[in-house]
């Protein structure tokens, strides 16, 4: 069974008597759906490890009236009993008031709950749009700046990227990144790293990047959070050397590629 617990048990004349209160709270719980606990203080004892000294004088306790109660109702008495013929069996004086109370608390639980979530759906279709958006001119900057040897383009295209984010640091720098994958633990990344300060700088660097960055040129591009996580910005760019030689007798010519930088 499950009871909720409002924590007002702990202001009022209950907490007086603290056999009562550990009792009352077993009672609370092991309550049936209308406030019934029809079990004998012996079984309440074996249900919960409390031993019966301590259950029969909380009983005694809450059986007891209490001119002080909040509740006047069966003269502030906390539980009664069910039958006047046994000496067992009980049910919770102010179980529906406090049922409608936590009803009405479960209420406004779900509604925050499905306000939140209504939040989220939008942001994530708001992001959704402006990603949709943004790897489109993104792409078609990545491949003018791939055949121009200018950088006026691609800080034209990166403006234009980070315009459609909005004030949102994070959401500036995935637009320009190229590679769209773990966005939700990127931006836990950025969070935890508080990265929102080089915003700028790490904008740049990813410019700089698919523009100079052979590795990146050829396609190996870490994952956004791997970039974040192991602050790659701070990593040399790989630039590509061709070394050329001719064989001796001069019938053979090779190029060979060797990148610069750290892997």
């Amino acid at each position: 069974m499950y009871g909720k617990i409002f924590d007002t048990i702990y202001d009022g004349t209950l907490v007086e008597s603290w056999q009562a209160l550990v009792t009352f709270q077993q009672m609370i719980v092991l309550a049936d759906a209308d406030g019934v606990i029809d079990m004998t203080p012996r079984a309440i004892e074996r249900r919960t490890g409390i031993p019966l000294e301590v259950i029969e004088e909380g009983i005694r306790v809450l059986e007891r009236p209490d001119p002080d109660s909040r509740t006047p109702d069966d003269q502030g008495r906390r539980i009664a009993r069910l039958d006047g013929h046994r000496s067992w069996g009980w049910y919770l004086v102010n179980h529906e008031k406090y049922r409608k109370l936590q009803d009405s608390e479960t209420v406004r639980e779900q509604n925050r709950e499905r306000k939140r979530r209504e939040r989220e759906r939008k942001r994530e279709s708001q992001e959704g749009h402006e990603l949709s958006r943004s790897v489109t001119e993104g792409h078609a900057s990545h491949e003018k700046s791939r055949h121009t040897d200018t950088d006026t383009d691609t800080d034209t295209d990166t403006r234009k990227k980070t315009r459609s984010s909005g004030d949102d640091p994070f959401g500036r720098w995935w637009v320009i990144y190229p590679k769209k994958v773990k966005k939700k633990t990127a931006r836990e990344i950025w969070k935890r790293k508080r990265l929102d300060r080089l915003t700028d700088q790490l904008i740049a660097d990813v410019q700089n990047r698919l523009a100079n960055d052979q590795r990146w040129k050829d396609g190996f591009v870490p994952d956004p959070t791997t970039y974040l996580n192991q602050e790659r910005w701070d990593d040399e760019i790989a630039q590509s050397t061709k070394v050329a030689a001719n064989s001796l007798d001069g019938f053979a010519t090779f190029e060979e590629d060797k990148y610069l930088g750290q892997s």
